[in-house]
């Protein structure tokens, strides 16, 4: 039976491709957030107009807009936009993520999180932790200087594996706040 909640958390894939299976994730993040309902949404496919072809790349932002937009013709709450092209923000060469803080919207990359060799258990714990750690965002949570915390930025890759898929005691208190 699942919990009664007001919250939806509608997990989308952004663009025409995936690299990850939708289903996987809403599951992974009911054990995070057992408060929230999860559906898995049907695809956004055009995100060309974030597309920066001098980069290579699309520009995260302008993801969280499309999302947006989105969000105000679907019956969830939150949503978290899970894409398998590479981001960016202008300054920085790439995210992994980036989310309205607070807000109701958040996008995650893929690309960056595959690990070579393949090791199907790395990704998973890689998608997992930079979801949560958005969706924290959504919720007010901002980055933690704890290290092995999930709310702790991730600068490389290293960051995140190093770093727990769960929040520490004081983003966990500041989550109940």
């Amino acid at each position: 039976m699942r919990p009664t909640t007001s919250e939806v958390l509608g997990v989308i894939q952004v663009g025409l491709t995936s690299d990850y299976a939708l289903g996987t994730i809403r599951n992974q993040l009911s054990d995070s957030f057992p408060s929230f309902s999860l559906e898995t949404m049907r695809p956004l496919p055009d995100a060309s107009e974030a597309y920066d072809s001098f980069r290579g790349q699309y520009h995260s932002t302008r993801l969280l807009v499309l999302l947006e937009k989105h969000l105000r013709t679907v019956p969830v709450n939150r949503m978290l936009g899970v894409a398998a092209f590479d981001l960016y923000v202008p300054g920085m060469n790439f995210v992994f993520g980036e989310a309205r803080c607070p807000g109701h919207v958040a996008v995650i990359s893929t690309r960056r999180l595959k690990p070579t060799p393949q090791n199907q258990r790395l990704f998973r714990d890689r998608v997992l932790k930079e979801a949560v750690h958005e969706i924290g965002h959504t919720l007010g949570l901002k980055h933690c200087p704890d290290t092995l915390c999930v709310m702790h930025f991730s600068e490389h890759i290293g960051d995140t594996d190093r770093k727990s898929t769960a929040f520490c005691k004081d983003c966990r208190s500041d989550l109940k706040a």
